[in-house]
This record gives C-alpha cells, structure tokens and sequence, in this order.
C-alpha cells in the first residue's frame, strides 16, 4: 500500500513540474524574474508534496516499528530577524554536533540536517538486548530575504542549533557555503 501510493506521489509530482516548467516561458529580456517565479513555484510545490507525503506516512506507519524510535522526524524551526541578521533555532535533540550539517545556498535556502544515532540496552540474568536506531532528517527554508555567506555562524546547544546569518547588503552574489557547528 505505502509502495502504490509512493509512486502515485512521485507521479504526481512529476506532472506538477511539467506542468509548472510549461507554464512559465523563459525569455532573454526577464529570464531572471520568470526563473525567480519558476523556483518560488518548484518550493510551494515541494512544500505541498512533502505536507502531503508526511500525512500518508503519519496515517499509516505503525511508530512501534519506526526506524527513529521516537525521536521526532521532522526539524521544527523558528526564524526571527532583527535588523542585521536572520536567526534560525532548528530543535535537533539527541544529536552530536558533528553529525550536524548546515549548508546556506543562493543566499537565501538553507539547508539543515542531521543523523540520530540510539542504542538501547537491556540487561537481565540470563538476557541481554540491544536495538540501534538511525534516522535522517532534512529541513530545508527559505529565508525572508538574501544573507550573506560570509560571517554565517551556528552553535548547538541543549539539543537547539542557533544559525545567525548577516543579511546581505551588497549586490555581491555568493553560490553556496557549508557551516560549521560549534
């Protein structure tokens, strides 16, 4: 059931781009605003998708079962902003910081993510059980307005990353650049 109704979304999602690619022509005199609306559509799309693919597993995974053994499976975050900097607390419990990866792309996506690792243990006489979880997450945003590569800086503490990202102020267009965590 869960394999039948990953390729319909997969399907599904396939025609959305088409669709989407077919409507908006590219043209040489605003090739940059129809490729800015092109991608603020392929992110509300992938948005839509990932809503929609989280509620088919949420309705039919059996979470006695799941690979992350209750840990959450999403990155819950919050972005503020003050007038230098954008913040961004990304809740990560039970991660070391060095399975933590934060990468600001294009300015203005960033991409957070992360891999838990448990081990579960469980002595009696004459038994002895161990269980490993692994598990992936990913969370993907787009900031409120362009930052800058240069002087991003993120901290983990108490299980919440901190990214601070200076807001861009020159024209200067920077590609993309991998965070530490300290």
């Amino acid at each position: 059931m869960k394999r039948c109704l990953m390729i319909l979304c997969c399907g599904l999602m396939m025609a959305c781009a088409a669709d989407v690619c077919a409507q908006t022509a590219v043209t040489a005199d605003d090739e940059y605003a129809d490729m800015t609306t092109l991608r603020k559509k392929l992110v509300r799309m992938k948005q839509e998708m990932d809503a929609l693919m989280k509620d088919i597993v949420s309705t039919y995974s059996d979470d006695t079962t799941s690979p992350f053994g209750g840990m959450a499976r999403e990155i819950k975050v919050d972005v503020t902003e003050n007038e230098n900097e954008y913040i961004v607390k990304a809740d990560m419990p039970g991660m070391s910081k060095d399975k933590i990866e934060v990468i600001l792309e294009d300015e203005r996506l960033l991409r957070i993510s992360g891999t838990r690792e448990s081990l579960v243990t469980e002595e009696a006489p004459g038994m002895v059980r161990q269980e490993r979880s692994f598990g992936n997450v990913e969370r993907s945003l787009q900031l409120p307005g362009e930052g800058m590569a240069k002087g991003v800086r993120a901290s983990y503490k108490d299980g919440v990353l901190e990214v601070i990202i200076p807001k861009k102020k020159k024209s200067e267009k920077e590609a993309m650049v991998k965070v530490a965590v300290c």
